[in-house]
């Protein structure tokens, strides 16, 4: 019977696939090509919908949308009128919870997802973990993972936990990127009035994340496990740029000049027949009254003849094909690149956000590599939700009990 591996599993928040394409071009790929020898790499890994944070974290724990998770970051409830955020509901069976109830230990390291759910602050077999400095990067969140590596004290409310045996699988979420590519105020990167000026700060951090990741591997030959081990690195999104004036009352009014009652989702009245519900480049339309077969294809043809319009997806086609929660909207709007629906303009400095269909956002980063799996590259088109059920039904033969994830693939081809 074949040993099980140990699985980690890094999440850098924010990592497009176009950030990886930009170090490639310019030959600054040094590290990631160094993993990539070790194992698996993506170039047709795919987000889902609605790409935020918290919706595509749940949704790669436990390999399944929101259908299952109940996480698609917010809906309009036609019952109380009201807008409804989802913050962490995560209501699908996730790997460390599985991990758990077999007899297994499992640590997150800010992975927040995880946190109470089942992994705890200071109990050693289910640990949640986090740096002592309250605002932490990549390198105070590797450092805790070296700790762990070197079987070190990691300290918690004062009690010294050691992990004599690597754990069974591990979580480490870091999030440099994403609040680079938000284009925040971070560190010492001051927020940008470009992408174009915004690009060289997320590829300098990418460059030192590349190059921990590559200590990560040394660190872990020079312990003895790197052969015992599966890493996963992957993201939950790209990054879209944004700039300009928002679509969004334009949209609503362009609506109502068509004889149909449209309100922003915070100005909903008695006779309001559409709502529209604004992420932050991407706009929702949930019908609270019924529409008749007239007034849906005047709202086709307008979807149709917007110019800023990448593409539009209803109801139907976003259960079927993305997992959506029937609780979601009956039209999802995404417009073309650098154009949005926020709730503001944006005039001075441009914005990042990645609820976008444009390809910055959903064409992701991934890899899957350790110390004895058979190099590949695969061109395949690959979902997140794919990722770690592959892993541990190939490690483990377990399987999640609520992943919907129907294109598994074999992690552990040996090498020769």
């Amino acid at each position: 019977m074949k040993k099980e591996k140990k699985i980690i599993y890094i999440n850098l928040d924010g990592f497009s696939y176009s950030y990886y394409q930009y170090l490639h071009k310019h030959k600054l790929d040094k590290g990631f090509l160094e993993l990539a020898n070790d194992g698996i790499f993506f170039r047709n890994l795919y987000s889902g919908l609605i790409s935020i944070t918290n919706p595509m974290q749940s949704a790669i724990l436990c390999g399944a949308w929101s259908n299952k998770t109940h996480n698609f970051y917010q809906h309009f409830d036609k019952e109380t009128r009201k807008v409804l955020k989802h913050f962490r509901t995560f209501d699908a069976e996730n790997i460390a919870q599985l991990f758990l109830k077999n007899g297994k230990t499992v640590v997150s390291i800010h992975q927040f997802m995880l946190e109470n759910n089942p992994c705890v602050r200071g109990e050693k077999n289910n640990n949640y973990i986090t740096s002592p400095k309250e605002h932490s990067n990549y390198k105070d969140r590797f450092e805790l993972l070296g700790k762990i590596i070197k079987k070190e004290p990691i300290v918690i409310d004062e009690k010294e936990i050691v992990y004599e045996e690597f754990p069974d699988f591990l979580a480490l979420y870091i999030d440099d990127l994403d609040s680079l590519g938000h284009n925040n105020n971070y560190e010492q990167f001051y927020k940008k009035k470009t992408y174009g000026e915004r690009i060289f700060d997320i590829i300098s951090r990418l460059n030192d994340i590349q190059n921990e990741l590559v200590r990560m591997k040394e660190l872990c030959i020079s312990e003895g496990i790197y052969n015992d081990l599966i890493i996963l690195l992957t993201t939950d999104h790209g990054m879209t740029p944004f700039f300009g004036k928002s679509h969004l009352n334009e949209l609503r009014d362009d609506l109502n000049s068509l004889g149909i009652k449209a309100e922003v989702a915070t100005c909903v009245k008695d006779d309001t027949e559409v709502v529209l519900l604004p992420y932050t480049i991407e706009c929702s339309l949930y019908y609270i009254k019924d529409l008749d077969k007239e007034k849906k294809r005047k709202i086709d043809n307008l979807l149709k003849s917007k110019h800023y319009i990448l593409k539009y997806l209803y109801k139907d086609e976003m259960m079927k094909k993305y997992g959506l929660d029937d609780r979601g909207p009956d039209v999802l709007i995404s417009p073309i690149y650098n154009e949005h629906f926020y709730t503001k303009d944006y005039l001075e400095n441009y914005g990042g956000n990645h609820d976008s269909l444009h390809k910055t956002s959903q064409h992701i980063f991934g890899m899957i590599f350790g110390g004895d799996i058979k190099k590949e590259v695969f061109t395949k088109r690959y979902r997140s939700i794919d990722l770690l059920p592959s892993i541990i039904r190939s490690n483990n033969n377990y399987f999640l009990k609520d992943s919907t994830s129907n294109n598994l693939f074999d992690v552990l081809s040996r090498k020769a």
